[in-house]
């Protein structure tokens, strides 16, 4: 096989197992060892293709917020209701994401030197916020005028908080629908009668 071929399939293999290890186990707990072990390469082998844990992270979080983008400006395009919008974003970041994925970013920053995290955080801002925000931004049903959309798709991500701790313990999709539209009714129409 060309060296190039083997370049490309232990760099395509390190990202996916690394993506695995960061989500299951969170940043802080998945060392470049445990990736390098799982990958059956060395140490030295791995920083060969990423320089540092901080510059695979970033790498992946790239790669998984492309993917979402692009799936949340589907969902932005397609005429529904804003609830069923968000249901449907819901549902792509559920896919992804084993845990909250603003904690998940925001914990992880806070391990990263200064110059990561502010790529980190461009990630979740152009990746992820920007596409909700023009979600709340092109709906149909009028926001609170004291609610910007940044603000919107701001406190809708950080409302997944409360899904992300119980969502993956449901046993069947329809407990997951009713938790996620449940959600979103307190999300878009709040608590009180």
């Amino acid at each position: 096989m060309k060296k190039e071929k083997v370049f490309e399939i232990t760099h395509h293999s390190i990202l996916e197992t690394a993506k695995e290890l960061f989500l299951t186990s969170g940043y802080k707990n998945t060392s470049t060892r445990d990736i390098a072990k799982a990958v059956n390469i060395t140490q030295p082998a791995l920083y060969y293709h990423f320089s540092n844990k901080e510059v695979l992270f970033i790498e992946i979080n790239k790669q998984i917020g492309s993917q979402l983008k692009q799936e949340i400006e589907q969902i932005q395009y397609a005429s529904d209701s804003l609830e069923n919008q968000l249901i449907n974003c819901t549902n792509a970041l559920l896919n992804v994401y084993h845990r909250d994925i603003f904690s998940f970013i925001h914990q992880s920053a806070a391990e990263m030197e200064q110059e990561n995290k502010q790529k980190l955080f461009y990630i979740l801002n152009d990746y992820y916020l920007k596409p909700l925000q023009a979600i709340f931004e092109t709906s149909q049903t009028p926001l609170n005028t004291k609610v910007s959309s940044k603000k919107a798709a701001q406190f809708y991500l950080m409302s997944l908080s409360l899904l992300f701790s119980t969502v993956h313990q449901l046993s069947t999709e329809k407990e997951r629908s009713e938790q996620i539209a449940e959600l979103m009714d307190m999300v878009l129409h709040g608590v009180i009668a």
